[in-house]
């Protein structure tokens, strides 16, 4: 009997450059393949043609397919449009193919139906129990779709949507790995160096408004160790360098320490995977603490435990569904971590709703006050589609606009890349931040982790807050005010450039790329535009900051050495070592303030190294190591070491 021809399609971008090319596996589509083949009316009656996964351009892909029965389509932010163009042409030369969609960016009930007459179903939720029984459906006499979970169809008269289910276990899902279903793919692209997406849980027990990923699923289930660890090998064996865990919480179960162990066996082996990155468990304990200095000495990942926080407002977490650790605690784990010579990052979330202009900002301060200086890592909020955050009562609660704006896929090199844009909504807008105070509030951010998460400014501002004179929120606001007053300084020329880009993104332009003329820096986001373009121009750049201190009214000795000592600090091009002397002793000063046990400022004598253990010889290795990581790592600050006088 001749087999029905499937297709899936689960496309990204493709990343090349002159050293390397790289793309993700298709997870998702492969996990769906290996659940739905265990059913007999399946296997016998359909095959598996091919997984799409690049965004080839629309007419080739389409051209390709065989007299497709059924094509499904996984849905995210990045490739919804792509898809809904696909869609689109594949209906149009195959009529009565099966089209679905399913996926995280899929709009809930009937909506995506009603809007796209080429798309027939929508599988809604966890995917696997859905897409087996209507393909078992689909090859009945009678198809029956009532009973099949998760489901929006079309019926003679209306659109259906049936309630969700999700599997109550993982132990009947193969794993997509070991069946061999990326195998062919593996063999078909050598020049691909392969990254994936890997599950070894799957749940969340946080309920967080914005986030989809608990609200229906909430208990969290494993996959067999047994799995996990085949998993681990048939990775290293293929080769597969970048490992994107989608645990919500690793960390959070005790075997987890177990796999990472496991990985650096891998790594240490055969050379593979050579980073793993993850969500880890939100509540920091010493399992974690153990995970992170395995993964820090193996090299498979140094960005070290997110301390996500998302807002330090209490109003804001009431609203959203979220507790956090307490200040004493995020401030003891951020001081363990960094003495054992590893990073934290701590996320927050502009735009949220409760937050006001004020309430942010203090969160920032207070982060820089918890000992979080070089780790922060703000998003704006974005609405998803299945988060009880995107419910119209929620939304019209609490006042919520958003804007449509462009996804910037700044890895995107592939130049055969079909160029269909996709699009994310930003709440720009709540009853409690006014467009305008939002907009403040991104200049605010971006301007404090340019100047302090990179270092530029850090040190004085750390200074007039621990002395008392100026707070970390006043001392970065009164920076804005300084630059908005002083368009001719560099600080105010560069902050000029980078508020356009804000202002086109909340009006949902496309904005100009930043960029600096001359320099093969490619895109840059705002804080890395900021510390690139004050590293360029030093001299300009510190002549403006000098006349923005000078407002804190510091005795004039100590405030020509600090300032020099802040500029002094700073990792130049073609500088990995100098050495200064300085009238006062400022690196037990400030070793002190992130050990947490701030001392007083001793005027002594004091002769200093300053060293960078990377190479700094051209300026293409110095954006690598500093402009791409300064602001996650302290590496654009070179490491005092006192010297004999």
């Amino acid at each position: 009997m001749t087999k029905r021809n499937i297709y899936l399609v689960q496309v990204d971008i493709l990343r090349k450059s002159p050293t390397f090319c790289s793309a993700y596996l298709p997870y998702s589509a492969g996990a769906l393949w290996a659940y739905a083949k265990q059913s007999a009316a399946v296997a016998s009656n359909c095959a598996l043609r091919e997984i799409f996964f690049l965004r080839d351009p629309v007419a080739g892909v389409a051209a390709r397919m065989e007299d497709p029965f059924l094509v499904g389509f996984s849905c995210y932010c990045w490739n919804t449009e792509y898809n809904k163009a696909l869609a689109q042409a594949v209906k149009g030369l195959f009529p009565h193919c099966h089209i679905v969609f399913g996926g995280h960016n899929v709009l809930p009930g009937g909506a995506m139906l009603e809007d796209l007459p080429y798309v027939d179903f929508v599988v809604h939720g966890e995917g696997e129990i859905g897409f087996r029984a209507l393909l078992e459906q689909l090859c009945g006499q009678s198809p029956d779709f009532q009973g099949i979970p998760g489901l929006s169809y079309r019926t003679s008269q209306t659109i259906a949507t049936n309630p969700e289910a999700a599997l109550e276990s993982l132990a009947d899902c193969p794993s997509p790995y070991l069946e061999g279903i990326f195998d062919p793919l593996v063999a078909a692209h050598p020049e691909i160096q392969w990254s994936t997406v890997w599950e070894t849980n799957r749940g969340c027990p946080h309920h967080c408004v914005y986030c989809d990923w608990g609200q229906h699923k909430a208990r969290v289930r494993q996959f067999s160790t047994e799995r996990v660890m085949a998993e681990i090998g048939w990775m290293s064996e293929n080769k597969v360098e970048y490992i994107w865990c989608a645990d919500a919480n690793f960390g959070i179960l005790e075997r987890d320490e177990a796999i990472v162990d496991a990985l650096a066996a891998a790594l240490a082996r055969k050379g593979y995977p050579q980073v793993f990155l993850s969500q880890t468990t939100k509540h920091l304990n010493e399992r974690l603490f153990r995970i992170v200095g395995k993964l820090n000495e193996s090299g498979l990942e140094k960005l070290g435990p997110n301390l996500a926080v998302q807002s330090l407002s209490p109003a804001v977490l009431e609203n959203i569904g979220r507790k956090n650790m307490d200040d004493e605690t995020i401030a003891m784990w951020i001081r363990r971590y960094r003495q054992a010579g590893c990073r934290t990052h701590t996320d927050l979330i502009l735009g949220l709703p409760g937050e006001t202009l004020q309430s942010f900002c203090a969160g920032v301060e207070k982060l820089f006050v918890l000992g979080q200086h070089e780790g922060i890592v703000y998003y704006p909020c974005n609405l998803l589609p299945n988060a009880y955050m995107a419910d119209p009562a929620y939304r019209e609660k609490h006042r919520i606009r958003t804007t449509r704006h462009t996804m910037k896929q700044t890895m995107e090199s592939d130049p055969e890349a079909e160029h269909i844009l996709e699009f994310m909504y930003t709440i720009d807008e709540t009853a409690t931040m006014p467009h305008a105070d939002w907009l403040t509030a991104n200049y605010f951010i971006a301007l404090a982790l340019g100047a302090h998460s990179y270092g530029l400014l850090r040190l004085a501002a750390m200074y007039l807050h621990t002395e008392k004179i100026a707070s970390y929120a006043d001392f970065y606001l009164r920076l804005l005010g300084f630059c908005h007053e002083n368009p001719d300084t560099l600080l105010g020329d560069a902050m000029a450039r980078m508020e356009q880009n804000f202002n086109d993104f909340a009006q949902g332009k496309e904005s100009q790329p930043l960029q600096i003329p001359g320099f093969s820096f490619g895109r840059m986001v705002e804080d890395m535009y900021f510390f690139s373009r004050a590293v360029l121009e030093m001299d300009r750049f510190y002549k403006g900051a000098a006349a923005f201190l000078e407002q804190f009214g510091l005795e004039p000795d100590l405030f020509a050495q600090l300032l020099r000592y802040q500029r002094e600090s700073i990792v130049l091009p073609g500088m990995a070592e100098k050495t200064l002397d300085f009238g006062y002793d400022f690196p037990a000063y400030f070793s002190a303030i992130y050990d947490g046990h701030p001392v007083p400022l001793q005027r002594k004598a004091v002769r200093l190294r300053f060293s960078s253990p990377f190479d700094l010889s051209t300026i293409e290795k110095y954006y690598n190591v500093i402009v791409r990581l300064g602001r996650y790592t302290s590496q654009s600050l070179y490491a005092p070491a006192y010297l004999p006088l």
